[in-house]
């Protein structure tokens, strides 16, 4: 046995140099062949930036991405027309995968108008609110109310963590946010004050 361990320290200490390159050649097949060997994915559509509440997306707005199974929810989106022209129901951030609860309803906002979020902090006027009311929307001005919309319709009324970050907080409080659809000449006025100074629900037409 003493003389076979000899014969064997002899022959590597004799072809070291050999034997390490027929160890990289090795190594390297091995490397090569896990790289041809393809990695499971599925198509998953992403927002490629943050956006906000309320927000209609368009094709600018997400991507197709080749992603691990394990890494995705069940229900995640996998065509940019599932979301194309629809409304975010909360605010994400970019390279989140879109899910059906992302987007409200199946509402799109039809030609000449936009969907634009709204801070309704009063629980008792939110439970009286539902998707399709029409409202009118009002703040105050330096003198009296001041009619900001008087054809705001209710598109969805989020239930989640807030997804305004100006208002979200370690509580993760229920959202105050709705989505309203208004004309799209009334759009920034609602939205800057909805979602500032404070906007009131008129419920019906004024």
């Amino acid at each position: 046995m003493r003389r076979i361990a000899t014969s064997i320290v002899t022959f590597v200490s004799w072809h070291r140099r050999a034997i390490g390159a027929l160890l990289a050649a090795a190594s390297v097949l091995l490397l090569a062949e896990a790289l041809r060997t393809p990695v499971e994915t599925v198509d998953a559509l992403v927002a490629t930036v943050a956006l906000p509440a309320g927000h209609t997306i368009t094709p600018a707005d997400v991507e197709v991405r080749a992603l691990p199974p394990g890494a995705l929810p069940d229900d995640s989106l996998a065509s940019p027309d599932d979301a194309i022209g629809r409304t975010l129901a909360a605010a994400v951030s970019g390279s989140t995968v879109l899910q059906p609860g992302s987007l409200a309803n199946d509402h799109r906002a039809a030609d000449g108008r936009a969907i634009v979020p709204i801070a309704v902090s009063d629980d008792g006027l939110r439970a009286l609110l539902s998707p399709g009311d029409r409202v009118s929307l009002v703040t105050q001005g330096p003198d009296s109310m001041v009619v900001l919309c008087s054809d705001a319709i209710i598109v969805a009324l989020p239930s989640g963590p807030d997804p305004a970050g100006r208002l979200a907080d370690a509580t993760q409080r229920p959202s105050t946010m709705i989505l309203v659809e208004v004309p799209q000449e009334d759009a920034a006025n609602v939205a800057t004050f909805g979602q500032g100074v404070g906007v009131s629900v008129i419920l019906g037409t004024v």
